[in-house]
């Protein structure tokens, strides 16, 4: 038997799979947050280089495309918005002139801790329906299926 939705779609077991489920939450979370970074001029996945580029100083975009397992040109892309904003600098590494690395700017320490308070405020708003264990464990589960995954090809 077919079940429905409260769109009243037919989902024909499709609500059994839960990369469904997960690419929902996924939209849910981040189409949202997108809106409200807007007024920073920044989207999710630039924060996020931001956050890992303060958090890590002089870091490398292919290690920024492996923890995000996408591909280096779309690194590149993020990052090449990031400096023309003011947000990072690239520069050559001094023992391999042909790396570089990057660097937040005092303007991207500031952008980065506005979008901190936004995403914070963004998350305890979306799992307001779940308990502090219902979301630790909703953690757990996420970061257990993430490292479990294979490796990108």
């Amino acid at each position: 038997m077919a079940s429905g939705t409260a769109a009243g779609l037919l989902v024909d077991g499709m609500d059994a799979i839960l990369g469904v489920h997960i690419g929902t939450a996924n939209s849910l979370f981040i189409s949202r947050l997108e809106r409200q970074l807007d007024v920073l001029k920044v989207t999710p996945k630039q924060v996020a280089i931001l956050w890992l580029t303060n958090a890590n100083p002089g870091v490398k975009q292919s290690d920024l495309s492996r923890f995000f397992q996408i591909e280096r040109p779309t690194v590149h892309q993020f990052v090449r918005q990031l400096t023309k904003n003011g947000y990072v600098v690239n520069e050559p590494s001094k023992l391999d002139r042909r790396a570089g690395g990057l660097w937040i700017t005092e303007d991207g320490e500031r952008v980065l801790e506005q979008a901190r308070e936004i995403i914070a405020a963004h998350e305890r708003e979306l799992t307001a329906c779940l308990s502090d264990d219902e979301r630790a464990e909703l953690f757990r589960l996420i970061i257990k299926v993430c490292a479990s995954a294979p490796a990108k090809d």
